[in-house]
């Protein structure tokens, strides 16, 4: 299951290595990625509930399941595990590093320092410390589904909102009420130079991302909202007890008894 960078390279090097797979992706976005590196007949696009990946785990003799969704994907992953356990079979997660954390790469005492860091619990905690800030113009760097939860403050703050270039999450946001000139339509990776030129572009006062690691990009938008002066929102991860977690691809193929 894979909607990640990393999740197209499991599927990659297992295809490259002779092995049976098939890989899941949410939108036709993901799939058209699967399309593009020549995998498109390995990938199956959907949202599947536990039944139905019950299903599709017995339709396809499904003898492993690999989860490397987003880190953000919680119900996705609970259903994958609740999945397995039901069809007896292996599960695997990858679980790409997080950049910060109580106990992460820059450790707490780091961000203590860092006073342009605020680390929350989840969105609705992050959409709380926008609107008792003073801070005006916001970037949302956390994908479509924030649009939701932060438009409710775009009576009171200027709400900008990085997404993916899909046409029906574009026209969602003005569907909203976010203004047109306010949505940055464009697919990642994003350098340091050109994060810092956005916000100097848009004037943000605030950055708000997920924690999802230096595989998205947020060390860059850490470091270049230093830079710029500006403050930067984190949503921190929710915790799940996965049964098997991996946090390289290496450790994955360790496990499947390929390393």
């Amino acid at each position: 299951m894979s909607g990640t960078e990393e999740g197209r390279e499991i599927v990659k090097m297992l295809n490259d290595k002779g092995q049976g797979v098939v890989t899941t992706v949410a939108t036709e976005y993901g799939h058209k990625i699967y399309e593009k590196i020549g995998l498109g007949h390995l990938c199956i696009q959907g949202r599947l509930d536990i039944r139905e990946l019950s299903e599709f785990i017995r339709e396809k003799n499904i003898v492993t399941l690999i989860d490397a969704t987003h880190p953000y994907a919680t119900q996705v992953s609970l259903n994958a595990i609740k999945a397995s356990e039901e069809s007896n079979i292996k599960y695997i997660r990858f679980q790409r590093s997080a950049s910060v954390t109580e106990d992460g790469d820059l450790g707490k005492t780091s961000l203590e320092k860092q006073r342009f860091v605020h680390v929350v619990k989840d969105m609705d905690e992050a959409v709380g410390w926008c609107r008792k800030s003073d801070k005006k113009r916001i970037l949302l760097t956390t994908g479509f589904s924030a649009a939701e939860k932060f438009v409710k403050l775009k009576d009171e703050k200027e709400i900008y909102i990085r997404i993916l270039p899909m046409s029906t999450h574009i026209e969602a946001c003005v569907d909203m009420g976010i203004k047109p000139s306010n949505i940055l339509a464009l697919q990642g990776p994003f350098s340091l130079e050109l994060n810092k030129a956005i916000y100097n572009q848009y004037k943000i006062d605030v950055v708000v991302t997920k924690d999802s690691g230096k595989t998205g990009g947020v060390p860059e938008k850490m470091q270049s909202a230093r830079e710029a002066g500006i403050d930067i929102v984190i949503i921190k991860r929710e915790e799940i007890d996965y049964p098997v977690e991996c946090s390289s691809i290496d450790e994955v193929f360790c496990l499947l008894g390929m390393g």
